[in-house]
């Protein structure tokens, strides 16, 4: 027979112990409302400020009230403003644009004839539905142009319809959104499984005693920790690879740029995310605590790097933090060298930067950890 009194007892107690755990009140009652914080104002899927670069060929004042109504669209920032195509494909290729509008030749003159223009439109396919939705929005403001204009035009010529948009999609010819999320997952698995696998390691050398034997022995702090971490890097490493062959063996995305270049990118990731999980290990008392730290980092960063939605769409104050995540800047690596064939003479700054916070990320905790053994 199952007694209620000695039930409530035990739940009482486990009660008392939980909340008389100080790393665990965090967890209890901060985790959730950060939660709700950054999930209410970084899930933001509507379309904003998507980066465009026009290649006017016309020259008009049709052009030109084209070009202030998309730089003055909540939808748009116009990043590019040239007569040059080849400058509109390279601020494609970098990031700078995800839409380059071609605005050709005679394009004033046909409107005011009421005539149908075709108006060419390269749309970047690495992430399918916000292209798809910027281009309705452009064609939207093209059509609000044209029927200004056609007051203006011969009464026979108003009948016919408005500039038609010719889509180009590179990228992702076939939008597939499976090219866009895959990999995306890369990166998240490769973050959860070494930062979880380094904290829990190194708790549970504390939680059997053996982490207190390797301080007093003569090993130096810094090489013990890099003695610890070294093997996460190797396994960082297989993981990566692993991951990356099953994309693209297994979910068929393409791999157009140089997979050692992604793996010397992987490897800076690691420095990152083995030194959040060696700070989640210094404090946190039990395996269990470091998974909840781990967590806790993990998922502001998941949800402000970019992963799921453009960062552009973040508020103001969102968008700074995402600046200091290694996720923000190691999934447009993998999202550019997948998809769009990029080296690092066009990733240079997001690999600059990914070093730059790693190191940092790994002097700090090593730091802590040190202070921590002391």
């Amino acid at each position: 027979m199952i007694s209620l009194r000695r039930t409530l007892a035990i739940a009482r107690k486990e009660l008392r112990h939980i909340f008389r755990d100080h790393r665990m009140r965090p967890v209890i009652f901060i985790l959730p409302v950060i939660q709700l914080i950054v999930l209410g104002f970084a899930a933001n899927m509507d379309v904003q400020d998507v980066g465009i670069a026009v290649v006017d060929h016309d020259h008009s004042p049709a052009s030109r009230d084209i070009i202030r109504r998309v730089d003055a669209s909540s939808a748009f920032v116009v990043s590019l403003v040239t007569d040059n195509e080849r400058e509109g494909s390279s601020a494609l290729d970098d990031g700078r644009a995800e839409l380059v509008l071609l605005v050709p030749a005679g394009l004033g003159r046909g409107l005011a004839r009421g005539e149908a223009v075709d108006v060419p439109v390269w749309i970047d396919g690495t992430d399918t539905n916000r292209g798809l939705l910027a281009q309705g929005f452009l064609e939207a403001i093209l059509g609000t142009v044209s029927a200004e204009r056609l007051p203006q035009a011969p009464p026979r010529a108003q009948t016919i319809g408005f500039p038609q948009l010719r889509i180009r999609v590179l990228f992702n010819p076939a939008l597939q959104s499976r090219w866009f999320m895959v990999p995306a997952v890369v990166v998240l698995v490769l973050a959860v499984i070494t930062m979880l696998l380094s904290a829990m390691a190194i708790v549970k050398e504390r939680e059997n005693g053996t982490i207190e034997q390797l301080v007093v022995t003569p090993v130096r702090p810094l090489e013990l920790v890099l003695g610890k971490l070294g093997p996460f890097v190797v396994i960082g490493l297989i993981i990566a690879t692993l991951v990356t062959f099953a994309a693209v063996f297994v979910f068929k995305v393409p791999m157009l740029g140089n997979p050692l270049h992604l793996l010397a990118m992987a490897f800076l990731f690691l420095f990152s995310t083995l030194g959040l999980g060696l700070f989640a290990s210094t404090v946190s008392a039990t395996q269990q605590q470091a998974m909840m730290a781990a967590i806790l980092v993990l998922l502001p960063s998941f949800l402000l790097g970019g992963v799921f939605y453009p960062i552009s769409n973040l508020p103001n104050w969102a968008q700074i933090l995402a600046d200091f995540t290694p996720i923000r800047y190691f999934i447009v690596i993998v999202r550019s060298v997948f998809l769009k064939g990029a080296g690092l003479d066009v990733l240079w700054w997001e690999s600059s930067m990914l070093g730059l916070i790693g190191v940092v990320v790994l002097l700090f905790a090593v730091l802590r950890f040190r202070k921590r053994s002391d």
